[in-house]
């Protein structure tokens, strides 16, 4: 069912599967009147204008900007600190403007002093997400019930929060708003931490002959690790911090676990697994 449209022109700045996504549910919903894409890959902007991501694309900055009522940067955190200053500065009066970024750190007070008193700023980063990358794998059901932190600081402005939140909800998503830095502490435990395991558990497996012998237990825990390399090292770096203190503790739960194993007592890597396997079936019932 067609929604109220509630932006008369969306630019989405990178339009991969997270810009790609959005822009088909944004199309879909019809909660634009136009969608627009920029980027520096004509062949990438075309594929997302035949997928339908997309209503035109542009190559020129003054393009994409004018008229344009939401500004959207689902771009790597280096690129949207490079390109954010002069598309701040130029974006129109009352323009709400957000990112995608995973990592928010110290970047989310300089965007909104970029933001200045006449546009709308907060930051944004919807939980979802998927092992392939690029427009070729958006899906306008990416953000389906799932997760968007909404993370401001104390000079954003009521407004883009209350905007952002409607536009979340109207694509499907539960909103949360958080302080960047837990946001950067949460996602380190919830979703850094995990993907360095699944990597690390492949990598464990020296001997790629063995790789035959598996079964859907290791495909279903390594997932994650068939994501972009390239994106995930600038995350994880991003995240240095709180990152390391994950690993840390990651380190100190392996120890704990081989002291039990060690034991020669089932009972207690029983109980240890006992309770990760209660833990797991909570998490079942929060995702659906």
């Amino acid at each position: 069912m067609t929604e109220k449209v509630m932006y008369n022109k969306v630019t989405i700045i990178g339009v991969g599967l997270m810009g790609g996504s959005l822009g088909l549910v944004l199309k879909k919903k019809g909660l634009a009147n136009e969608v627009m894409g920029w980027g520096r890959n004509e062949g990438r902007l075309g594929v997302a204008l035949k997928r339908g991501a997309l209503d035109r694309w542009t190559l020129d900055r003054e393009e994409a900007l004018a008229n344009t009522d939401l500004l959207v940067f689902a771009t790597p955190s280096g690129v949207t600190s490079r390109l954010a200053p002069k598309w701040f500065a130029e974006a129109p009066s009352g323009c709400l403007i957000t990112d995608l970024l995973s990592v928010k750190g110290k970047v989310v007070e300089t965007l909104t002093g970029l933001a200045g008193p006449r546009r709308y700023y907060a930051s944004s980063h919807p939980l979802c997400g998927l092992e392939r990358t690029g427009v070729a794998a958006a899906r306008a059901d990416l953000f389906d019930n799932r997760l968007c932190l909404i993370t401001p600081v104390s000079a954003t402005k009521k407004q883009a929060i209350g905007e952002l939140q409607k536009l979340w909800q109207a694509l499907g998503m539960r909103v949360i708003s958080i302080a960047p830095a837990r946001h950067d502490r949460v996602v380190a435990a919830v979703s850094h931490l995990p993907h360095l395991v699944a990597a690390a558990l492949i990598s464990q497996i020296g001997d790629e002959k063995l790789l035959r012998f598996s079964g859907t237990g290791l495909m279903d825990t390594t997932r994650v690790a068939g994501a972009d390399p390239a994106l995930w090292a600038e995350i994880i770096s991003d995240n240095r911090k709180e990152v390391l203190v994950q690993i840390d503790g990651i380190l100190e739960t392996l120890m704990l676990v081989k002291q039990h194993i060690a034991s020669k007592d089932p009972a207690r890597i029983g109980n240890w697994l006992k309770k990760a396997h209660f833990r797991r079936r909570k998490l079942n019932d929060k995702i659906r």
